[in-house]
């Protein structure tokens, strides 16, 4: 076949007499189901940065942003800060790229990350149970989180919040006058970080900061057990890797119940409230808010480190009366009084 023949097979309604017409290979599910999304940033807590370009990239090669220009000072899966992207929805995203100046590191960072667009979709898709409305519902936005030494974090964020992925940047040659103009750069770096917690500052200075956030990420296997008897009929439950469970995946509240009951890969709790039936018909609130983060992920971390493949249990002692509770982490061969957490009873009568 000749050059120009195969060029006029390329243009609608011009190929030649008898020529095939080519199959154009129909776009998966994933591309083409539309979602309200819109994105969300934040950064690690008293780590401040600015965002100076960002966007999500759509399997369709169009974009949809990232806020950027803010000082964001904060809220480690939690933002404050969203753009309206007008009515128009979006597909699962394929890619994330991104453009950021971190102040307690006097950096730029960027970087292009490849998502996993097949487990966005499937999640977004999926969605779960809305259980004060009882309604289907499904995530809404995109948290995108930086942390020191250029990582980034995401999730998906609604009522529930699920990780998707950590991501790694890397430092950008990127002149400080391009967005910030005639501004002093070590005066306003010290304006800045004089205003970060001196916890922060100090992590800084070490170079030890990305550390912390990775280890939140870290996942065991774990089950809640509560000495009296109660029938599980909800919960809620954030983590400290900012995931969060509030809702289940469908009306069937037999998965729900298992995934806080069974030893399965969970992050290190944060806050917990769990709302069951006694034996005696009464309905009775146990609440672990806050749970004592630096108590209780060193006793993950003790349990884990002698017995790898053994699952942990979150004791819950309740007494008989319902009034008191004491916390205990452990496995088949350890236990650990968690004392610095308070359990909190409550009648749901």
């Amino acid at each position: 076949m000749n050059l120009l023949v195969r060029l006029l097979l390329l243009l609608p309604g011009l190929a030649p007499a008898g020529a095939k017409a080519q199959k154009v290979p129909a776009l998966p599910a994933s591309a083409t189901d539309l979602f309200s999304l819109s994105a969300a940033p934040c950064t690690a807590d008293g780590y401040f940065v600015t965002i100076h370009a960002g966007e999500f990239v759509r399997p369709d090669g169009r974009t949809f942003p990232v806020p950027t220009g803010h000082l964001l000072e904060g809220s480690w899966g939690a933002s404050g800060t969203r753009w309206a992207v007008g009515d128009e929805q979006q597909p699962a995203p394929t890619h994330l790229r991104m453009l950021w100046f971190s102040y307690a590191e006097d950096k730029f960072y960027e970087g292009d990350f490849a998502l996993p667009q097949a487990k966005i979709h499937e999640l977004l898709q999926q969605g779960y149970w809305d259980m004060e409305k009882q309604r289907p519902a499904t995530y809404n936005m995109l948290v995108v989180c930086t942390i020191p030494k250029g990582g980034v974090v995401l999730w998906l964020g609604g009522t529930n919040q699920t990780l998707i992925g950590r991501f790694q940047g890397h430092p950008a040659n990127v002149d400080f006058k391009e967005f910030y103009g005639p501004a002093n750069r070590a005066k306003l770096l010290q304006e800045v970080q004089a205003q970060m917690p001196p916890g922060a500052q100090q992590q800084t200075a070490a170079g030890t900061g990305a550390g912390t956030w990775d280890e939140y990420l870290r996942r065991y296997p774990w089950k809640i057990e509560i000495s009296q008897p109660m029938t599980l009929y909800k919960y809620s439950v954030s983590y400290v890797n900012a995931e969060r469970t509030r809702d289940p995946l469908s009306r069937d509240l037999g998965p729900y119940r298992q995934q806080l009951l069974a030893a399965s890969p969970k992050p290190v709790p944060c806050k917990l409230h769990l709302y069951g039936q006694a034996e005696h018909g009464a309905r009775y609130q146990v609440r672990l808010n806050p749970v004592d983060e630096a108590e209780t992920m060193a006793a993950f971390e003790q349990l884990s480190r002698a017995n790898p493949q053994s699952p942990i249990t979150l004791f819950v002692d309740v007494s008989k009366d319902f009034k008191k509770g004491t916390l205990t982490l452990r496995n088949e061969r350890q236990q650990i009084p968690l004392l610095k957490t308070q359990v909190q009873l409550f009648d749901e009568n």
